[in-house]
């Protein structure tokens, strides 16, 4: 056990990394719709969902406005994998003082993860009401890859947290 606590920011990291790519690279909101007898499916894409983006068509610009919970989520998981980043790198310098910044530092990151984690859940909704929609679906619309990215997010900060919680539980023995 002691190995992985030593490994587990490199752990978090990983995970982090990963979810960031599923974030970025799979589409947040899956639409289906019949139309005429027919299923059709739209979907926007991650990067669409956060930032927005807008077209030039034929009849004028598109404006499609990106989600505020989305905005938030990748900004909190660029700051986490900063944050797990030092907190890795730290102790490899071997000063004392800075290893017990490290710790703190991995709260900082747990924190960013699974409140990340927790805003990737809110996307469509907020999508929906940035985008000027009456009907406002629920989270059912969500992409597969954003709900496998906010579910590694969390996971991402529960290793990242386990050594402060295994070193709290020592020192209470």
């Amino acid at each position: 056990m002691k190995k992985f606590l030593k490994y587990s920011g490199i752990c978090a990291l990983l995970l982090a990394v990963v979810a960031f790519v599923l974030q970025l690279a799979t589409p947040a909101i899956v639409n289906s719709a019949t139309v005429l007898g027919s299923k059709i499916s739209a979907e926007t894409a991650g990067t669409v969902a956060i930032f927005g983006k807008t077209e030039s068509t034929a009849l004028g610009d598109v404006v499609t406005k990106g989600s505020v919970m989305a905005l938030i989520s990748w900004i909190l998981a660029v700051v986490g994998l900063v944050i797990v980043l030092c907190g890795v790198i730290l102790p490899l310098l071997k000063v004392n003082a800075l290893e017990k910044f490290a710790g703190v530092l991995n709260l900082c990151a747990v924190v960013c993860f699974v409140l990340a984690g927790v805003f990737m859940f809110f996307v469509v909704p907020t999508f929906y009401a940035a985008n000027g929609a009456d009907d406002v679906p629920s989270t059912a619309g969500i992409g597969a890859g954003w709900i496998i990215g906010a579910i590694v997010y969390i996971v991402a900060g529960a290793i990242a947290i386990l050594p402060a919680v295994m070193d709290f539980l020592g020192k209470k023995k």
